[in-house]
């Protein structure tokens, strides 16, 4: 994954009130941790920082962070508050990493090409849309890429019929469902109760008229 670039200025001021003059002035407040050290807050450019989400599918992506003071920096978003209404930026918290040092992440799971059993009629459902994993940050992806073009109605794919490599570890049940191809049983289910509620007027009339 290549690294994006940051410019991160060291801030003193705590509270809500400060964080919302920063957001005024276009600039993001965060927090740097991690490492054993004491974390440091920070501010950084919520353009510069906003470009760089919109070219990475994921938010869990590494970066390179010029920290007044410290100089260059390898770390890990670990989390993006965003407002629920709007969707702005409201912090970041960005985690410090050694390259030698396994990090563990929430990796997203996009699935690839048309499956034979949707083909048929069936129905896609995609039960994890991302994995917990352990790597180290070189071997760091945005997402898995999953083929489900050979699930046919009835078939699953388990956790660990995944082909990740052996630079991960996977941190979830082996036998959790990934995704699954169901038959079209809504439908089977409706066309069954239209013809039950026919058919039920018929019944009490044959009854009345034998009495």
């Amino acid at each position: 994954m290549e690294d994006a670039k940051l410019i991160a200025k060291k801030r003193t001021l705590e509270g809500s009130s400060n964080a919302r003059r920063m957001r005024i002035t276009g600039n993001l407040p965060g927090v740097i941790y991690g490492s054993e050290k004491e974390p440091v807050s920070i501010e950084i450019n919520t353009h510069d920082f906003e470009q760089i989400l919109h070219h990475h599918a994921s938010e869990s992506l590494l970066m390179e962070i010029e920290l007044e003071g410290e100089g260059s920096l390898s770390v890990l978003v670990r989390d993006v508050q965003h407002h629920p209404v709007t969707s702005d930026l409201l912090h970041v918290d960005l985690m410090r990493i050694s390259a030698n040092k396994p990090i563990s992440v929430d990796i997203q799971i996009e699935l690839m090409g048309e499956s034979e059993g949707v083909k048929m009629g069936g129905i896609l459902d995609q039960v994890m849309h991302s994995i917990a994993a352990e790597c180290l940050p070189g071997d760091l992806v945005e997402s898995f890429e999953i083929d489900v073009s050979k699930l046919e109605i009835g078939d699953s794919i388990h956790v660990s019929d995944l082909k990740l490599g052996d630079q991960f570890k996977l941190l979830v049940d082996e036998e959790a469902i990934v995704a699954s191809v169901s038959g079209p049983q809504a439908e089977e289910e409706e066309e069954e109760e239209v013809t039950a509620e026919g058919a039920e007027p018929e019944v009490i009339t044959e009854k009345k008229d034998e009495e």
